[in-house]
This record gives structure tokens, C-alpha cells and sequence, in this order.
């Protein structure tokens, strides 16, 4: 389902069937997916969605009441959801699920494992099908375009976030694809992930047009010197605030720490951006299921930026990484 200005909430009770409170023209399409079990609390919005919105959610309370707190995701509802949910309860009654819900969607299992590899693969074939097609001239848009028609083309359900840029505008950490066009000498980067069966893969490779200046090298390596001392410390156990550490000591020590304004990476799954963040000051640790990006940066005013960022998982095995796109300086 997209997002739309139409309310939606899933309500889950112990020891009762998952509920629905969704608009008429959703309602089908989610019967189709989650069976026949669940329940449907439907409003049609040939009116005012919102106000039709809470007219669902009272009869949900009156036909399943509930004592004491109500849990909802904050980071994941909207204030149209809060707007909703506030309009039937106390709202000194309801907290915070999203811990418990990220604990739970951090730990990946073997079937969603499965699902991160082929999105990995699936980038890592759909990167190198759009470099090979780069050449002097085309536009940033032109070649996320390239990027586009390859994920249309493939096993892929669609693109994640994409971002190309170029010249001095790499230095930009998150910036918009633009209609400037490439020159010979140009950093290029591109940071694109696709999702496949509903869970994302991100990747990010940075490359040289041409020519790479002996400046432009300089703070390529010392990334890819960052990115994998942050993959090696990569254990179960380890604190996420020290595969951080890992990769920032090295840019430090280089001279390049004020230029490293992002932590080293991000869970992975359902969501391209999710929990848990490998961030200083999380103490949390690592353990058996757990996906994540590892993508340190150097962004420098006047020359560019160079990221290298790969997706890796904690299995049974240990530490695997799932993209497999090589990480030496390419020039094309």
C-alpha cells in the first residue's frame, strides 16, 4: 500500500486476530495477502478520510476494547495516524513501540537472509550494466536513467533510493541527481539499492572519469582503508558504536575527520534506511541475524567525495558481506 492522506492502522492484541482499520478501496488487496483470519474495521472516504478514519477506529474500540496502554511506532505513523488513534484513546495512555519493534526487525531470519543476498546480487549486476554505459557527456539524470531501464529489465520489484552525482557536487554527502553532465577528470558517484520481494539492498561506489587527480586518490584510499577496517571489526558481540569507531579512527588519523560528517551505517531490510544504527553511542551489540550498511565517506569542498558502502549480515557462520562489487578505484 502507498501512502496516501487516507489513515491506515494495524492493530495487533494478544491473543486476538491482527486487525485492520484501512479505507474500502484497500480493503482486497490486503485480504488477498494477510487471509482470512484477520479483522476489518472499513471506512469509505467519499467524505472526509480522516474524520471517516476515526469513525473506524471507535467501532474497533467498541468491538475489541482494550484497558490500559496502547504501544504505536512513532517513527513509522504519521501525525494523520496519531490524529486518529488520539481522537479514541487517552493519549497519556499510549507509548512508544518502536524499540520493541526494531528489536525484533533487526534479527533477520534465514528466509529474509535469502531475500538480502539476491537484492545485494541484484545491485552489484545493475552497477556494473550502468557504468559500462557512462561516458563523457551524459547528464547525472542520464545515467539514472541507465540505472532505471537495467531494474525494470530485471529480477528487481523496483529501485530504492538513488543518487548520482558528479564532480565537485560529490562532496555533498545526499544531494538530488541533477542535468549536470559528466567531464573527464569528474568523481563520479552513484548510490542506488533495489528491493526485491520487499527487502532493500544499498550500495554505493565511487569512480573516476577519465583521470583521477593524485588528490582525488588520496582520500579514495584512505575510505577504502576505513571501510575495511569497519568490515573486519564486524563480529557478533561487538558494539554497533565500534564498527563507528573503526572507521573513523582511520579517516582521523588521515586528517579527514571534520570532512566524515555521517555515521559508518544503517540496519537494512523491509526499509533501506531502519534500526539498528551503527552510530557512536549505541552500546547495543551485534548478533546472529543482524543487517546493516557499512559506507564511510570523505566529502571535500572544491575537489568531490568519495563513499564506499557495502550491506553485510551476521549469520551462524559469522560476518558475511552480500555486495560483492569490487572496491579499487575504477576509472571508466
Amino acid at each position: 500500500m502507498h501512502t496516501s492522506e487516507r489513515p491506515t492502522a494495524l492493530v495487533m492484541q494478544r491473543g486476538r486476530p491482527d486487525a485492520f482499520v484501512l479505507p474500502s478501496l484497500e480493503t482486497r488487496r490486503v485480504r488477498d495477502v494477510v487471509g482470512a483470519d484477520a479483522e476489518f474495521f472499513i471506512y469509505t472516504d467519499a467524505t472526509d478520510p480522516v474524520a471517516a478514519a476515526k469513525g473506524a477506529f471507535a467501532e474497533f474500540k467498541s468491538a475489541r476494547p482494550t484497558e490500559g496502554t496502547v504501544a504505536m511506532e512513532f517513527r513509522s505513523a504519521r501525525l494523520v495516524e496519531y490524529e486518529v488513534v488520539e481522537s479514541t484513546y487517552e493519549w497519556d495512555a499510549v507509548v512508544d513501540l518502536e524499540d520493541a519493534a526494531a528489536a525484533l526487525r533487526g534479527r533477520k531470519d534465514q528466509q529474509e537472509i535469502e531475500k538480502l543476498r539476491t537484492a545485494a546480487s541484484l545491485v552489484d549486476d545493475l552497477l556494473e550494466e550502468t557504468v559500462e554505459a557512462v561516458t563523457p557527456g551524459m547528464t547525472e539524470a542520464e545515467i539514472e536513467g541507465v540505472l532505471h531501464k537495467a531494474v525494470i529489465d530485471s529480477e528487481a520489484d523496483k529501485l530504492g533510493a538513488v543518487i548520482v552525482v558528479s564532480g565537485e557536487r560529490s562532496s555533498q554527502p545526499h544531494t538530488n541527481t541533477s542535468d549536470r553532465a559528466v567531464e573527464h577528470g569528474d568523481p563520479l558517484m552513484i548510490d542506488a539499492g533495489v528491493v526485491y520481494d520487499g527487502y532493500y539492498s544499498d550500495i554505493t561506489r565511487t569512480f573516476a572519469l577519465g583521470e583521477a587527480s593524485d588528490a582525488f586518490r588520496e582520500i579514495y584510499d584512505v575510505v577504502q582503508a576505513s571501510a575495511r577496517a569497519a568490515r573486519e571489526r564486524v563480529a557478533e558481540g561487538v558494539a554497533f558504536q565500534e564498527i563507528d569507531r573503526a572507521s573513523r579512527t582511520v579517516i582521523e588519523d588521515a586528517g579527514y575527520g571534520d570532512d566524515y560528517p555521517h555515521r559508518v551505517g544503517h540496519g537494512l531490510g523491509l526499509e533501506g534506511h531502519e534500526p539498528p544504527y551503527l552510530v557512536e553511542g549505541n552500546e547495543a551489540t551485534l548478533g546472529v541475524g543482524h543487517a546493516f550498511t557499512v559506507e564511510p565517506g570523505i566529502y571535500v569542498d572544491g575537489l568531490g567525495g568519495v563513499r564506499i558502502e557495502d550491506d553485510m549480515v551476521i549469520t551462524e557462520d559469522g560476518p558475511e558481506v552480500l555486495t560483492s562489487f569490487p572496491r579499487d578505484l575504477r576509472i571508466l
